[in-house]
């Protein structure tokens, strides 16, 4: 095998190996349960919404960090009450009373424990009501709804990076490895040959 193809291998199996233990460790936590249930039609409001996720979420201290939790009806009112308490892998927040019968959804995000930010929405309904429907663009909170946004371009952009760099590295990994074992086996040859000649009969 030429230089080049042994080159080229062995940057291929390390970028393999890269990416194999990098990628388990990127991924992020997703809502396993929420109360009320995604599309759940309640008799009377709900007293809180209640949020599980499938591993703990970061929070600073006594501090809910990063955790936005809203409860928007079609007008684009929040009936969330308060700030969101996030406990473990769980986060809770009241709800005001006198919610009337409507569409709801729960706008949340939270920082996953892998340090990146995920949101996402519960829609439900009280009473017998219709279902609220949003349009894909627009929202009761713009500025939530942009710093998304701007963080999903942000980890895109980190995540390219890493991959540049860390294909960058399995190269420049492989090439010392096969520049290391050109210069043994050339220094191995040439003592071969000085060990030949010291043996010829003279």
């Amino acid at each position: 095998m030429s230089p080049v193809r042994r080159l080229a291998a062995g940057a291929l199996a390390a970028a393999v190996v890269i990416l194999a233990t990098a990628l388990p460790a990127s991924a992020h936590d997703e809502l396993v349960q929420s109360t009320p249930a995604a599309d759940e039609r309640l008799e009377s409001p709900p007293e809180a919404i209640s949020l599980v996720f499938s591993g703990d979420l970061i929070t600073l201290g006594d501090s809910a960090m990063g955790a936005v939790v809203l409860v928007v009806d079609g007008s684009g009112r929040d009936w969330a009450s308060g700030a969101p308490e996030v406990n473990g892998n769980t986060v809770t927040v009241g709800v005001e009373p006198g919610m009337p019968a409507a569409g709801y959804q729960v706008r949340w995000q939270v920082v996953s424990q892998d340090g990146h930010p995920i949101a996402g929405l519960v829609p439900f309904t009280v009473g017998d009501a219709d279902p609220l429907v949003t349009q894909k663009t627009g929202s009761a909170r713009p500025d939530v709804d942009e710093g998304l946004a701007e963080q999903t371009a942000d980890e895109t952009e980190g995540s390219l990076r890493a991959l540049l760099v860390g294909a960058g590295g399995a190269v420049l990994a492989a090439g010392a490895f096969l520049f290391y074992t050109i210069i043994r086996r050339r220094r191995a040859t040439a003592a071969a040959s000085d060990e030949d000649a010291s043996e010829t009969p003279q």
